[in-house]
């Protein structure tokens, strides 16, 4: 693909941009829930300690304390499996396995969370008890919000929560009324729905987040592209006369340096001829070779190829003496002369080059070199065309 290509691609994609992938917003939601989850580590903590102080003044508090336990145990678990599924999105790894851990863990707290329900012995204190269960249905509305990103696993939780407590009134009828199961029902319903608007704000925040990285990217890229074309040519890629006058206003090289201007020899008969998508096609292969030309012709690396400007060009050759630059000029002219092989579909198709070929002395402006450059090559066109001539 040509650099022109290039650019009327890009230029398309800010016109249209491509949505955004779904997997990029289901990260970053899943990063924030898990940045606030960490940050309610000191809630839960307290959560679990009241728990204790509830338990603690039960007068018998030893199936409590086992319960409790299995809290504790769950909520162990579940933060080393929100760790891991934190660990996966931001390394932007596959997240399916880890998020159905999450999901299993999730269900866990939703049990021990329930089982914490237990129907109290009858000589309980009030107190005790309403704060055991005040803070079980707290946790359960905060992990529920806490959630909103990952609905599989808060519905998990919450199913398992009111499952676990619909039990004690399936095997203790004669302890549990009714009608406390259905508040509770109600009061899961309504953390559901809460739970679930967090969850929309949670998502068009990552949405918004990562289409805002993606614009600023694509403008980025954008800008990268103009700068680079600030200095190349749109057509063939070689460096352009800007490029050309910054490169000799920053010249410090010590090494020895030759000017080669290379004019295409009846390029404007290509094109009256074969039309200007024709010429089109000579010039990028042209430059190809010369580009080409440039790794291979020895010295340093830092032979540079510009465009001038129609079907003009010019090589600044480093590194080099002289008897090596002109046999390298004739190289490339062969080159050129070659490039009729890929045109065969028109095989009265001519392309030549006439090259001239100029010392840039040390302590010498560019335009002059340049100057006797131009005047070599206009020697070698009007002696023949096709050959390399070198400056006086």
């Amino acid at each position: 693909m040509h650099i022109d290509e290039q650019f009327d691609g890009n230029s398309a994609g800010l016109m249209n941009r491509v949505p955004v992938d779904p997997y990029e917003i289901e990260r970053e939601a899943v990063i924030a829930m898990l940045e606030r989850e960490q940050r309610s580590l000191t809630a839960s903590l307290i959560a679990l300690a009241l728990m204790a102080v509830g338990v603690a003044a039960m007068p018998n508090p030893l199936p409590m304390t086992v319960l409790l336990a299995l809290r504790f145990c769950s909520f162990l678990y579940t933060r080393k499996a929100a760790a891991r599924l934190e660990q996966l999105a931001r390394a932007r790894q596959p997240m399916r396995s880890a998020r159905w851990i999450v999901v299993f863990a999730m269900s866990l707290t939703g049990v021990t969370l329930g089982l914490m329900l237990w129907p109290p012995p009858p000589d309980g204190s009030m107190v005790a008890v309403n704060l055991v269960r005040g803070v079980v249905l707290v946790a359960a509305t905060l992990i529920a919000v806490t959630l909103a990103a990952l609905p599989a696993a808060r519905d998990a939780m919450l199913a398992s929560f009111w499952l676990t407590t619909f039990g004690y009134y399936l095997f203790h009828p004669g302890v549990q009324h009714p009608a406390l199961i259905a508040i509770l029902a109600l009061l899961v319903i309504g953390i559901r729905i809460y739970s679930s608007s967090t969850g929309l704000h949670i998502r068009s925040a990552a949405q918004m987040l990562v289409e805002n990285r993606q614009l600023s990217e694509d403008l980025a890229d954008a800008l990268a592209h103009a700068e680079f074309l600030s200095w190349r040519d749109p057509l063939t890629g070689l460096f352009n006369r800007r490029k050309l006058f910054e490169e000799t206003r920053m010249e410090h090289s010590a090494l020895s340096r030759h000017l080669l201007t290379i004019d295409l020899d009846r390029f404007k008969t290509i094109n009256d001829t074969f039309g200007h998508g024709v010429g089109d096609h000579v010039l990028i292969a042209t430059a190809d070779t010369i580009r080409e030309w440039c790794h291979a012709v020895g010295g340093t690396s830092e032979h540079h190829a510009f465009r001038l400007g129609g079907e003009e060009f010019l090589v600044i050759v480093r590194g080099l003496d002289d008897v090596e630059v002109a046999e390298a000029a004739e190289r490339l002219r062969l080159r050129i002369a070659g490039l009729e092989d890929q045109f065969e579909q028109y095989p009265d198709i001519a392309i030549s080059a006439s090259i001239g070929l100029a010392t840039w002395r040390f302590g010498e402006g560019m335009d002059d070199a340049l100057l006797r450059a131009d005047i070599a090559c206009y020697e070698a066109k009007n002696t023949g065309r096709n050959q390399v001539r070198r400056a006086a």
